[in-house]
């Protein structure tokens, strides 16, 4: 089973979740040895989450505390047969667990620069130091 990690950052455009995100979505939502892993903090995370609602029950999503922050519409979409995994005390920790979980991830940092690393930029360099394989579009 390949297990993806979406995640980016929480400023991405749409258009550039399009560009960068969708192209690999549109190549693997179709395997049924494909299950997406994801977060539900703003930006790629929701994206991504609303394109996966109508298009595969292979979905787990790792949130904070009691519930999600967001969880998309139930109402004619494979959300209800979705994996909730709740209960982490901190963004790391929930992210970590996503992380260890994964054997392939699709994470694109627009935001460091030589003052900041984001936390999109911590979690690729974490992917790549634990051999997950990076999933990227095709330019």
């Amino acid at each position: 089973m390949r297990k993806i990690f979406i995640f980016g950052n929480g400023n991405l455009s749409f258009e550039d979740f399009l560009q960068h995100y969708v192209p690999v979505l549109e190549q693997t939502c179709d395997d049924p040895d494909t299950e997406y892993l994801l977060c539900e903090f703003r930006g790629v995370d929701i994206l991504a989450l609303e394109w996966l609602k109508c298009k595969t029950p292979r979905v787990t999503l790792f949130h904070m505390n009691n519930r999600p922050r967001y969880l998309p519409d139930q109402f004619r979409t494979h959300v209800n047969e979705w994996t909730i995994k709740g209960g982490y005390q901190s963004n790391l920790e929930r992210d970590l667990a996503a992380l260890h979980a994964c054997t392939h991830f699709l994470g694109i940092d627009f935001n460091t620069d030589k003052f900041r690393k984001s936390g999109t930029q911590k979690n690729i360099e974490t992917c790549l130091k634990l051999k997950k394989t990076r999933l990227l579009a095709l330019q």
